[in-house]
């Protein structure tokens, strides 16, 4: 191999051997200690990415793969980093025999035709499973079967109802997953929005059923004489010359406040979340009102906002109308000692899960986890098709590029039969987290899938192998399935292709004989 690219590859294929651990119910944690001494424990892989240190090219790519990976699909991220190094670590027996990495590229991509060709084939339909057995599959962050039982019913219950009422704007943003400390692996789905911001003042009632909610851009005080004028195009100008004038003003300013939050009032309002501020002064006057605030509400709370009751978003309390408003129930819960605002309506199907665990490394596996599932549901219900999970779906893509690598000729057959290689990784390291030996368990699923009984895969969390369609069944959606290996294969391909480190401040070439042409000339 050329030792360019052997050394820049050396850090991807070390990062992604320790990803290559992480995978699956029982994937190990990584303690990341970081040079200003701050101590990250993660069995995530985006987390894990984000608190490395990288600095090599190439391992940026990968990193940066992975999380746009995780953002578009909200699962996966693990298998593709598990792939793209099994991929280059075939590559390279291959590279170091004497093929050009293209022709390895060229029986990458016809090794990933044969195994696209071949997900369709052999995909089942989702209702032969059901939604909850996705679930199950991708809730990875809890072992109690109860739990996983509850919350699998939760997330299917909440992405039927959202992709029943499909249509725009509706889709898995209507499904949003909020972790903190408290309890053990508990989670609470509620019809609404759940929002970090306490309300600005404890005078402000705590329970407001069928409430009118104002949704507000800017900032609630009372109106300054003087500023804008109403057409805001004009300020006027106050000569105030005595104390007596200023604090007719300001009680003027105060009545004028006054006059629109009881207009506000009539017409319903009961709750209010600004995207400004709540000024001190008014906090009482709202609170005496009978009404509940929030403020320094960002964009996406706000979009939550209007999709769960319907209201509209409007400058400021004086353009409040019965016609703005949306609808909700709303009250105030604390959660491990800070105060939470729910707002449960039903004008659209809008969930959001209220993950609780013990500590923060457990909330942030168990809130990916509760991702990764919705994310899961979702993709599996656009395709309604499902392919069964435990590595049993990539031994029997394994078989089928080896069978076509025989049907091939020259050096394209090696690069074909390793990218089969590669895809028994998956199930390896799924048998060596379930404390099985990797490759025996292998063999063993060679064996069967040989049989006849291609459904047999690595059944973690009971350290066995067996059926994964039987009792219990672990599946994984065909899009999402599909999607890794297209994107695994894409990028181990852009980063075998790569023979040099060049910095982009300086493209001289010590080497080149004087008068010859420039790089790039």
């Amino acid at each position: 191999m050329n030792d360019a690219r052997e050394e820049l590859l050396a850090d991807v294929r070390r990062v992604c051997d320790l990803v290559g651990t992480m995978v699956g119910p029982f994937g190990t944690n990584k303690l990341v200690v970081e040079p200003g001494g701050r101590v990250t424990t993660t069995s995530s892989t985006s987390l894990f990415l984000d608190r490395l240190a990288l600095d090599d090219p190439a391992t940026l790519l990968l990193r940066q793969a992975a999380n746009d990976f995780r953002d578009t699909h909200g699962d996966g991220a693990t298998t593709l980093v598990l792939l793209t190094g099994a991929l280059l670590d075939a590559s390279e027996e291959l590279v170091e025999r004497g093929l050009h990495p293209t022709a390895v590229a060229r029986g990458y991509r016809t090794a990933l035709d044969v195994a696209r060709e071949r997900l369709d084939a052999r995909a089942r339909p989702l209702s032969l499973v059901g939604g909850e057995a996705v679930a199950r599959t991708a809730l990875t962050g809890t072992r109690n079967p109860a739990a996983r039982a509850r919350i699998s019913a939760d997330v299917t219950e909440a992405v039927a109802a959202v992709s029943a009422a499909a249509g725009p704007g509706v889709g898995p943003e209507n499904v949003s997953v909020l972790g903190r400390i408290g309890g053990s692996g508990e989670t609470e789905l509620v019809h609404g929005v759940v929002i970090e911001t306490p309300p600005v003042s404890e005078a402000m009632p705590r329970r407001l059923p069928d409430a009118g909610v104002a949704l507000l851009s800017s900032t609630v005080d009372v109106p300054k004489l003087g500023g804008l004028t109403d057409e805001g195009s004009t300020t006027r100008s106050l000569d105030v010359d005595s104390f007596e004038d200023r604090a007719a003003i300001g009680e003027y300013e105060r009545e004028e406040f006054r006059r629109r939050l009881s207009a506000a009032v009539d017409a319903g309002c009961r709750f209010v979340a600004t995207e400004g501020g709540v000024n001190d002064r008014v906090e009482a006057l709202l609170a005496d009102a009978g009404i509940t605030a929030i403020q320094r509400v960002d964009d996406d709370v706000m979009r939550r906002l209007v999709r769960a009751t319907g209201g509209q978003v409007v400058p400021s309390l004086a353009d409040v109308t019965s016609e703005t408003l949306g609808r909700g129930d709303v009250r105030v819960e604390r959660l491990a000692g800070r105060e939470f605002v729910y707002v449960e309506a039903d004008r659209s199907p809008t969930y959001t899960f209220v993950c609780r665990a013990p500590d923060p490394r457990s909330v942030s596996a168990f809130e990916g986890s509760v991702e990764s599932a919705v994310a899961a549901v979702f993709r599996a219900t656009a395709d309604d098709r499902v392919l069964p999970g435990g590595g049993a779906t990539e031994i029997d893509l394994e078989r089928a590029v080896r069978d076509a690598a025989t049907r091939t000729g020259g050096a394209e057959q090696l690069a074909i039969e390793a990218f089969g290689r590669a895809l028994a990784d998956l199930p390896r390291r799924l048998a060596v987290s379930a404390g099985l030996d990797g490759w025996s368990g292998v063999i063993q699923l060679r064996v069967a899938h040989h049989e006849g009984r291609s459904s047999m895969g690595v059944d973690a969390l009971h350290g066995e192998i067996r059926d994964v369609l039987d009792d219990d069944p672990i599946v994984e959606p065909l899009g999402l399935k599909r999607d890794v290996l297209d994107a695994a294969t894409d990028l181990a391909v852009q980063l075998l292709r790569i023979d040099e480190r060049l910095p982009a401040n300086d493209l001289t070439d010590d080497d080149r004989v004087a008068g010859g042409p420039a790089v790039g000339g």
